[in-house]
C-alpha cells in the first residue's frame, strides 16, 4: 500500500508543477472587447472555493461553443459532480443523483436555488466572460483590465497569459470575491476556437 501512496504523491507533485507561459499584460480596450465576442473556447483547471467558514477544491472543464456553455466540476475520483448547461433561453444544473434543476431566462430564481443547491452563490449570467478576464456586455462596471467590479462581484485578474488564437491574452489565475464568497481559479489549459 505504501508503494502506492508514494507513486500517488509523486504524481501530485508533477501535476503541479506544470509550467505556465510566461504573464503578459492585461489586453487593451481593443483586446477586451475582441475577447469579450469569442464564441467559442474550452478551458480546464482548478477552483478553489471559499463561502464564510466553508470551503473546497475541485477541478472543473469548460466548454463555449456559440452561444452554449457546459461547465463540469468535479472533486477528487469523481466527488461532487455538478455539470452545469447553459444557453439565452435556459440554464440546467445537474448534482448526482438529485433531478436536474432547470431555470429560464431571465435567470430571477437562479442565484438562490444556487445558495441552496451548492451552498455559495456562483454568478453564472457573467460568469462566462469573467473567466475571460473581461466585464460582461451590457451591465454596469467599475474598473478594468486586471481588475474591476461588477453585479457587486469584486474580479481581480492575478495573471495573464498569451493564447494561440486569442485576441489577446487571457486569465491564467484570478479570483471573484463578494460579501463572504471568494472563488480562486487557475486555468490550467486553454484552447480557442472550435475543437
Amino acid at each position: 500500500m505504501r508503494p502506492a501512496l508514494a507513486l500517488l504523491a509523486v504524481l501530485a507533485t508533477l501535476a503541479g508543477c506544470r509550467s505556465l507561459p510566461t504573464p503578459v499584460e492585461p489586453p487593451d480596450a481593443a483586446g477586451r472587447a475582441a475577447i469579450t465576442a469569442l464564441a467559442s473556447w474550452q478551458a480546464t483547471g482548478r477552483v478553489a472555493v471559499r463561502a464564510g467558514h466553508d470551503g473546497f477544491s475541485a477541478s472543473f472543464d469548460w466548454r463555449e461553443l456559440a452561444g452554449h456553455g457546459e461547465l463540469g466540476v468535479h472533486g477528487p475520483f469523481g466527488a461532487g459532480a455538478v455539470r452545469i448547461t447553459r444557453s439565452d433561453q435556459r440554464i440546467v444544473i445537474e448534482q448526482g443523483g438529485a433531478p436536474p434543476f432547470e431555470v429560464a431566462a431571465p435567470f430571477a430564481a437562479l442565484e438562490p436555488e444556487l445558495v441552496a443547491r451548492l451552498g455559495f452563490p456562483l454568478p453564472l449570467e457573467t460568469l462566462r466572460y469573467w473567466v475571460l478576464g473581461v466585464p460582461a456586455p451590457g451591465r454596469p462596471v467599475d474598473g478594468a483590465g486586471s481588475s474591476f467590479s461588477q453585479d457587486g462581484w469584486q474580479v481581480a485578474v492575478a495573471a495573464f497569459v498569451p493564447v494561440a488564437g486569442a485576441p489577446g491574452p487571457l486569465p491564467a489565475r484570478l479570483t471573484l470575491s463578494r460579501d463572504m464568497t471568494r472563488i480562486r481559479v487557475v486555468v490550467d489549459r486553454w484552447q480557442v476556437g472550435s475543437p
